[in-house]
């Protein structure tokens, strides 16, 4: 199993734009609505932390910073690897 996501949404913002990844086949099968789900969950994002949230695109805001980070989730080839590509997103 290879986590490749940020510890926290402070790390997330502070990376700023990335792709990251989960591939992990210990885990049941996800489909891209439910990966996006895992992920905001593995990551500690809290519901006062999304803006918006459209399945498999999610817009986060941050206290500290004054733009949102937009993440999109994707397949990676099978049910078991996800990718994530996170952008900034300025209104």
């Amino acid at each position: 199993m290879t986590y490749n996501i940020p510890e926290s949404i402070d790390e997330l913002f502070a990376n700023g734009e990335r792709s990251y990844s989960i591939i992990d086949y210990t885990i049941p099968p996800m489909d891209n609505i439910q990966s996006m789900e895992f992920f905001l969950d593995q990551v500690g994002i809290e519901d006062k932390d999304i803006v918006e949230a459209d399945g498999t695109q999610v817009y986060l805001k941050h206290e500290k910073y004054t733009y949102q980070m937009c993440i999109d989730a994707g397949g990676l080839g099978d049910f078991y690897s996800h990718g994530y590509d996170v952008s900034i997103y300025k209104e």
